[in-house]
């Protein structure tokens, strides 16, 4: 499968464009928002003469979007194509472990093991990118409603596909109504990127945090369904 790890444009970017997008996320490391960069401070970052920038960008939420638009390119395929193969490799390993398994238990196993290779995949693409996800992050509450609306889109394709997969893939019970897997896939979504900060800053806590996030993505999934069934069993006779 293509490697997903290290962040790079698709496409490739001219080596002008290339330099202001890696000068603002270097400058940007300490903290500030993209529109707190000077035009000149930007240049000077990237070896480029200021006009230079007009070149690539129209302004600096431009570059912002550029940014955070190239990180849903770099993730969003790679992480569909692992969950399926991981979803198929998944069931192959339960079933010749144990072949009398029921439909319950395999949903069960196959649902925590795709969930941990998935967030495995993600935390490591968040640790190799580390400028680039803490700027997106920065600017979910930063001062551009215009990346603001980005940074919330961004989560909204990320948890779009994660229904979709699985829904499609039987990953929960079908007990789990589509609009919940959707409801729950953005809380994934959104906790995912937020867990991705303590990840980044707590290298001593990585093993535990990415087990804690598996946990808490199983937890909302089982917990959607026994309330599904508990429902179903308090529903008036007759109603369904």
């Amino acid at each position: 499968m293509e490697d997903m790890t290290k962040h790079s444009a698709t496409p490739a970017y001219s080596p002008g464009k290339q330099a202001l997008l890696d000068a603002a996320l270097r400058l940007a490391a300490d903290g500030r928002t993209l529109n707190s960069l000077g035009l000149r401070e930007l240049a000077r970052e990237a070896g480029l003469n200021p006009n230079t920038f007009y070149r690539h960008f129209r302004e600096m939420d431009d570059l912002g979007l550029t940014l955070l638009r190239s990180i849903v390119e770099q993730v969003r395929g790679p992480i569909r194509i692992l969950r399926h193969d991981a979803t198929a490799r998944a069931e192959r390993q339960i079933r010749q472990q144990n072949p009398a398994i029921d439909q319950v238990q395999l949903e069960l196993r196959r649902g925590r093991l795709v969930c941990a290779e998935t967030v495995r995949l993600f935390l490591d693409y968040v640790l190799a990118n580390a400028e680039v996800v803490m700027v997106a992050m920065r600017e979910m509450h930063g001062p551009s409603e215009l990346l603001r609306r980005e940074v919330r889109n961004m989560m909204r394709l990320f948890a779009d596909d994660l229904a979709q997969d699985i829904i499609e893939l039987k990953l929960v019970s079908e007990q789990v109504a589509p609009m919940q897997v959707r409801q729950i896939a953005e809380m994934v979504s959104l906790n995912l990127f937020f867990q991705s900060l303590d990840y980044i800053a707590q290298p001593q806590r990585r093993d535990q945090l990415r087990r804690l996030v598996e946990e808490q993505i199983m937890m909302l999934f089982t917990g959607a369904a026994f309330l599904q069934a508990v429902g179903a069993l308090c529903l008036p006779e007759g109603e369904v």
